[in-house]
């Protein structure tokens, strides 16, 4: 791995990269195994975090409410979130390479393309959920996405945090420490720096659990309801140690910001 002695970041050398095999994200990549063998579950145990997300950017744009009310979200998997985000009264549109999870996507009415390349047109709200720690050119990617952004518009991109204390306690056999996925593994300052680099200005960086206690709430009623309503099989031993060691371990970085108003 190669650290830059500047803003901290800890990169993946080329020859390491799983993105090397051009068609890795179409064809082989998923996030987990286990949380695709059923796809409603998924958006069932989910849905607390997605109402808390999409709740702290609704309050970040009372501060613009003549934005059209439209959402990217890159790397939209399945369409999970933005299934939801459109309940809310947004247009949206996701950015997909895998090919199954983008006709799964499309077969529930959303639009996604394939690259960020494909999208065309301004946004009020840019998301990337632990995406931007598998992009090789992240300050390209952000540029990009500045002009895509609405004046007055938000940017929210969680990634892992390499710079927690269970990052820095186990190394390399910590939970995201994943060098043939992930490009590129943030501190605070190496994301603050690619954020403010690409022309928006940081509004909160925190560092956070990325399943609070209602998520494993909702972990634990969904695989009930569906074991009991779906035949779904429970969990089993390992998968639950390794969903509890996630939730130890497991830390994450949240930062939101916004275009300038008097940008374009």
């Amino acid at each position: 791995m190669w650290r830059c002695m500047a803003c901290t970041a800890l990169i993946t050398p080329v020859e390491a990269r799983a993105t090397a095999n051009s068609d890795y994200y179409q064809t082989e990549y998923t996030l987990t195994h286990t949380s695709r063998t059923n796809t409603e579950m998924h958006r069932y145990f989910r849905y607390p975090e997605y109402a808390t997300l999409i709740g702290r950017v609704l309050n970040e744009l009372e501060q613009s409410p003549e934005i059209p009310r439209t959402w990217l979200d890159v790397g939209c998997d399945h369409g999970f979130f933005l299934d939801d985000v459109r309940r809310y009264g947004f247009s949206v549109v996701g950015v997909e390479p895998s090919t199954s999870a983008r006709a799964y996507a499309q077969s529930i009415g959303i639009a996604v393309e394939e690259g960020v390349s494909d999208v065309t047109g301004k946004y009020a709200v840019i998301s990337l959920w632990h995406v931007l720690e598998h992009i090789d050119q992240p300050r390209q990617m952000l540029h990009q996405l500045y002009e895509q952004c609405e004046p007055g518009g938000v940017l929210c991109i969680r990634v892992p945090d390499a710079s927690s204390f269970w990052a820095r306690m186990l190394r390399d056999r910590w939970i995201w420490f994943q060098a043939r996925n992930h490009v590129v593994h943030y501190s605070p300052r190496t994301l603050r720096t690619v954020v403010e680099d690409a022309g928006f200005q940081v509004a909160e960086l925190r560092a956070q659990k990325p399943n609070t206690w209602l998520t494993r709430r909702a972990y634990r009623l969904s695989w009930k309801v569906f074991s009991h309503t779906h035949g779904r099989a429970r969990p089993s031993l390992r998968d639950r140690v390794a969903r509890w060691y996630q939730d130890v371990t497991g830390c994450e970085l949240f930062v939101v910001a916004r275009k300038p108003q008097n940008q374009r």
